[in-house]
C-alpha cells in the first residue's frame, strides 16, 4: 500500500505494509472513520447531537474494487484504484460527506444507524424511497422482545439523504435490500466484543458523485444536504519548521496540527477538543488541558482562553475538575493541576508577547486568582496528608488497576509536582508570600520522601520505575537540580527505554510488565504499553534538561512518533499507544494529547 501526504509545500510518500485507516471530521463533533476492510464497530460516519453520538453509515466504496494508494491532503483523502479513484471529504459545519469518483462506477453504502454504543441487533427498520433525484433513507429503532422488556416501541428515527450526481433512477439505481455481516478484526484483537454485526446495504448507485447528509428528521437531513452543496474547501493555516533538518518530522508536525484541528468542536458556544477518535468522543479535563499547550505554542490564544474560563466554572466542592463531560463517577486527581498549569503557561506567554491585557482583563485575572486560591484551599482540605496531596485508586492518568494489583493510590509524584506548580502560580498572581512559604515546605517534603539520590519515586513509598518522573519535571522542574534530574532520567531510561524509540509505562523487569498490547483487558495498558504523548513529553523534558547528552534518545523518539503518524495506524494522526515490543498503532488511533505534545516537542527542537 502506498501512502502519500500532500501537505503545504511538503510531500512525503512511502510504500507501507499496512491497510491504512482514514479519519476526517466536520468539526461539529462528527467524524468519518473509514478503512478497507472494515476493522471496527467504530468504522463509519458519526453524527454528534449534544455530545451524544450516533452512527449512520458504516462503509462506502466502489463495488468489487480495492484501492492500492491513499493520499492525505488534510482537508480530504483520495483512495486510488486501478482505473479509478475516490475523493472523500467531510466539509466543516455540515453533517454529511461528499464522495466523488474519477469515473462513474457502481457505489455501495452500508448503513448501521444506532446510538454509538448500542449493539442490539433486532428492532432495526429501514424504509427507502427515491424522491426528486434524492434517495431518502428513513431508519426507525424499535424495541424487540428478543432483547428488550418491551416490543415495537419506537426509540428514535434518523434520516439520510443521498443525492447522486447525474442520477438516472431507471438505469443507475438497483434496490438490493441486503443485510450482511461485518467482521471487526481490530475489535477482536482488542477483545472489544461483539466483534461482528449485521449491517444494511439497500442499493447500488451508478454515479460519479454522491452527497450524503444526515439528520434527526427528513427536513433536517435536507438542510444538511444544502450545507454540503454550499460548502467550500476549508482554508487552514499550519505552523511549519525547517524541512531540511528532518523532512518526516516536518511533515508529521503539519499532520499533528491538522489532527488536533480535526478533534475541535464547538460546545455551548466554546471551541473545545475531543480526547480522540474513534471512541474518546468526550471532553476529558486531563486530555484537553494537556492539549492546550500546543494551542499556546501555536498562539491560538482566543481558543485557549475560552476553554480555560469554561473550566473555571467546573471546579467542584473538592477543588478538582470532573474527569470528563458528561461528568462520570470516577475522580481526577491531576486534571485540575494540568488546568492551572495551562493557565500559568498562557499568562506567561501573553506577558512575554506583551499581549496579556489584550486577551485577559484585570477583572478576569482577579477571577483566575480567586478561583485558584479556592481550588488550592479545597484540595488541601480534602486531600492533603503530611504535606502531600493524595488520591484514591484509578484517579491519575494511569486509571486502570489490573485487578487491584496496581491502583496508584496514595501520594503520586506527578500530582505533587502539579500542586507545587499551582502554589507557585498563586504566589505569582497574588504576591502573597504565604504561598511561596507553602511551596517551599511542600517541595522539601516531596523531595525528602520521593528522591533517594538516584530514583524519583512514582509514589510515596513506591520506588517502581515509571515514566511519570517526566511529567513531574515538565510540571515543576525546580523539584530537583538540573544534575539531579539528569541522574533521574538516566536511571529511569535504563529501565523503561524501548529500542524502537519509546518508553514502557512500567519497569520492563516488573512482574506486571506486558510487552504486547492486550486490548480492553487493560493488562498492558499502563503496564508495558508505550504512550506516544508521554514519549513526546519525555523527549521534550530531555531536550530542556540536557539536549546534548540525551540527543540520541530525543531524535529516536521524534523519528518513532513521526513514523507512526505518517506510515502506521490512521493516516496523518497520532495514535494513543504502541506495544512495548515494537512500534505499532493501538488504542484510540487519533489521540489529541499525542498530537499536541508532539507539536510542543517539534516547536522547541526544530522551531525557527
Amino acid at each position: 500500500m502506498k501512502i502519500t501526504h500532500k501537505l503545504p509545500k511538503l510531500n512525503q510518500s512511502k510504500d507501507c505494509d499496512i491497510s491504512p485507516v482514514c479519519i476526517l471530521s466536520n468539526n461539529l463533533g462528527g467524524f468519518l472513520f473509514i478503512s478497507e476492510p472494515v476493522m471496527s464497530k467504530y468504522n463509519g460516519f458519526f453524527f454528534n447531537d449534544n455530545l451524544e453520538l450516533y452512527k449512520t453509515v458504516e462503509n462506502i466504496g466502489i463495488v468489487g474494487s480495492g484501492f492500492d494508494e491513499v493520499e492525505n491532503s488534510l482537508t480530504h483523502i483520495r483512495r486510488k484504484h486501478k482505473g479509478n479513484a475516490e475523493r472523500i471529504e467531510c466539509p466543516e459545519g455540515a453533517n454529511g460527506m461528499i464522495y466523488t469518483l474519477a469515473k462513474r462506477a457502481g457505489i455501495f453504502i452500508d448503513f448501521d444507524f444506532r446510538r454509538v454504543n448500542d449493539m442490539r441487533e433486532f428492532g432495526r427498520y429501514y424504509d427507502i424511497r427515491v424522491d426528486k433525484g434524492n434517495i431518502i433513507v428513513r431508519f426507525s429503532k424499535k424495541t424487540d422482545g428478543k432483547e428488550d422488556s418491551s416490543h415495537l416501541v419506537e426509540e428514535f428515527q434518523f434520516f439520510a439523504v443521498v443525492q447522486p450526481k447525474g442520477f438516472d433512477v431507471k438505469s443507475g439505481y438497483r434496490f438490493i435490500d441486503q443485510w450482511h455481516e461485518s467482521s471487526y478484526h481490530y475489535d477482536d484483537l482488542r477483545k472489544d466484543f461483539p466483534a461482528s454485526r449485521h449491517v444494511y446495504r439497500p442499493f447500488i448507485v451508478d454515479a460519479k458523485e454522491l452527497l450524503i447528509a444526515f439528520g434527526r428528521t427528513e427536513e433536517e437531513a435536507l438542510a444538511e444536504l444544502g450545507k454540503l452543496k454550499r460548502s467550500k474547501q476549508a482554508k487552514r493555516d499550519y505552523g511549519s519548521v525547517d524541512k531540511k533538518k528532518n523532512p518526516e518530522a516536518a511533515a508529521a508536525f503539519i499532520c499533528a496540527q491538522d489532527s488536533l484541528g480535526k478533534l475541535k468542536l464547538v460546545h455551548d458556544g466554546v471551541e473545545r477538543i475531543y480526547a480522540g477518535y474513534p471512541w474518546f468522543f468526550q471532553l476529558w479535563s486531563r486530555d484537553e488541558n494537556i492539549s492546550l499547550g500546543a494551542l499556546i505554542k501555536l498562539r491560538r490564544f482566543k481558543t485557549v482562553k475560552g476553554i480555560i474560563f469554561r473550566y473555571v466554572e467546573c471546579i467542584g466542592k473538592d477543588g478538582r475538575l470532573p474527569n470528563h463531560i458528561p461528568s462520570p463517577h470516577l475522580g481526577s486527581a491531576d486534571g485540575v493541576g494540568w488546568f492551572w498549569k495551562r493557565v500559568g503557561d498562557l499568562i506567561a506567554e501573553l506577558k512575554e508577547l506583551r499581549l496579556l491585557e489584550k486577551y485577559i482583563s484585570p477583572a478576569e485575572l482577579r477571577q483566575l486568582k480567586d478561583s485558584l486560591a479556592e481550588s488550592i484551599k479545597r484540595i488541601e482540605k480534602n486531600f492533603k496528608s503530611d504535606d502531600l496531596i493524595t488520591n484514591k485508586a484509578k484517579e491519575t492518568w494511569m486509571d486502570t488497576d489490573c485487578g487491584g494489583q496496581d491502583p496508584r493510590d496514595g501520594a503520586r509524584i506527578e500530582v505533587q509536582a502539579l500542586h507545587l506548580s499551582m502554589l507557585r502560580l498563586m504566589h505569582e498572581l497574588s504576591g502573597d508570600k504565604k504561598y511561596r512559604t507553602r511551596e517551599e515546605k511542600m517541595k522539601k517534603a516531596v523531595k525528602g520522601k520521593f528522591w533517594n539520590g538516584a530514583v524519583l519515586a512514582d509514589g510515596a513509598g513506591d520506588f517502581n520505575i515509571r515514566p511519570n518522573v517526566f511529567i513531574a519535571y515538565y510540571a515543576y522542574p525546580d523539584l530537583l537540580s538540573r544534575r539531579e534530574w539528569q541522574i533521574c532520567f538516566e536511571n529511569a531510561l535504563a529501565k523503561l527505554w524501548l529500542d524502537w524509540g519509546g518508553l514502557s509505562s512500567i519497569d520492563k523487569e516488573h512482574v506486571l510488565f506486558r510487552q504486547e498490547y492486550t486490548g480492553k483487558t487493560n493488562e498492558s495498558y499502563h503496564r508495558g504499553d508505550s504512550w506516544y504523548w508521554l514519549n513526546n513529553l519525555a523527549a521534550l523534558c530531555m531536550f530542556r534538561n540536557n539536549a546534548i547528552d540525551f540527543e540520541d534518545r530525543i531524535l529516536r523518539i521524534i523519528e518513532a512518533s513521526s513514523e507512526e503518524m505518517l506510515w502506521h495506524g490512521a493516516v496523518g494522526h497520532h495514535a494513543e499507544i504502541s506495544s512495548a515490543s515494537h512500534l505499532s498503532s493501538y488504542g484510540c488511533l487519533a489521540q489529541a494529547w499525542s498530537a499536541a505534545i508532539f507539536i510542543e516537542l517539534i516547536s522547541e527542537v526544530y522551531g525557527k
